[in-house]
């Protein structure tokens, strides 16, 4: 499936797989001993240790972080292919954000979107053929504020499929595909359409899931179980992550009840999740823990003072 963009992309190799080791992102050691996946599973995320935003890579076979990016603007919200032989991002390298793709280890990262808008908040497919973003190129953005706009998918080979949500929304959260890539989970605010919706691919159909009226709601995490999507909802500046099934609509709370925790990514055997949190003081730097599903432990695993955030585990290579 990733033939043609594989050639490309590794066609295009560099001579090193990381930056300078200056300034790198703090892993605490004690995570490996209590979060098993973390023995066996890379997983990629974005640190400003350096000054700005970059992605890094974990690496379980070493137990080392090496970086992924090296430039002075930010590279944010990785995503992975299904074979986890490639990354996306998005990149405010030429002036504006735009999503771009990586193979790893060597390969240099190309443009996928190539527009004057914004493009970001990139979400791969768990069949390999797509990345579903958010983009203002139907609404432009005047520069500050809130990023309106809509869905937008293009193949991996790069080729704009188009518009796929007609409703224009502010800036969204991640954006989760089911597990068949049939359907997208995402969260609208503002307007009184506070909530978490679907959207079915085939029909076109919007789907109000759940409504969070008043209240700021997001998607954590981009690979929700079957039968089921994470979200967390902002409440008087305490947040947390919830699960929703889908059989019944029922949720239940996955995070502790302080702090800000947001984004959350399952371990590939769905024993844990690394969330993006600011759980210890209000206002603290995000970092990224490793929770338990059933709740045992929850251990910062990067935890340093520079802004941690949007971990994604590794799948495919363990």
């Amino acid at each position: 499936m990733l033939a043609i963009i594989l050639t490309v992309l590794a066609g295009c190799a560099t001579g090193s797989s990381g930056g300078p080791s200056s300034a790198m992102p703090a892993l605490n050691m004690a995570a490996l001993a209590v979060c098993e996946p973390l023995q066996t599973t890379d997983f990629a995320f974005t640190s400003a240790a350096d000054g700005d935003g970059d992605i890094y890579l974990y690496q379980a076979s070493t137990a080392s972080i090496v970086k992924i990016t090296d430039n002075d603007v930010q590279d944010h919200w990785a995503t992975w292919s299904q074979d986890g032989r490639m990354l996306a991002f998005h990149s405010l390298r030429d002036g504006n954000r735009e999503i771009y793709a990586r193979v790893l280890p060597n390969g240099v990262a190309v443009n996928m979107s190539q527009n004057e808008e914004q493009d970001l908040l990139p979400s791969w497919s768990p069949n390999g053929n797509y990345i579903v973003y958010y983009s203002s190129r139907d609404a432009p953005w005047p520069g500050t504020g809130p990023i309106g706009g809509n869905l937008y998918v293009m193949r991996v080979q790069g080729s704009v499929v188009g518009r796929i949500q007609t409703d224009e929304f502010v800036s969204p959260s991640a954006i989760a595909w089911s597990p068949e890539s049939s359907a997208l989970f995402y969260a609208r605010y503002g307007i009184g359409r506070e909530g978490i919706y679907t959207l079915d691919l085939k029909t076109g159909e919007e789907t109000a899931m759940l409504a969070l009226r008043g209240k700021l709601p997001g998607i954590a995490s981009v690979n929700p179980m079957e039968g089921t999507v994470d979200y967390y909802v902002d409440e008087d500046n305490v947040v947390d992550i919830y699960q929703l099934s889908l059989a019944d609509g029922s949720s239940r709370k996955l995070t502790p009840g302080v702090g800000q925790h947001y984004y959350a990514n399952w371990s590939p055997d769905r024993s844990a999740l690394l969330v993006t949190s600011a759980q210890d003081v209000e206002g603290q730097n995000y970092d990224i823990r490793c929770m338990a599903a059933d709740g045992s432990y929850d251990v910062p695993v990067i935890n340093d003072l520079s802004d941690a955030r949007s971990a994604a585990w590794r799948p495919g290579i363990q």
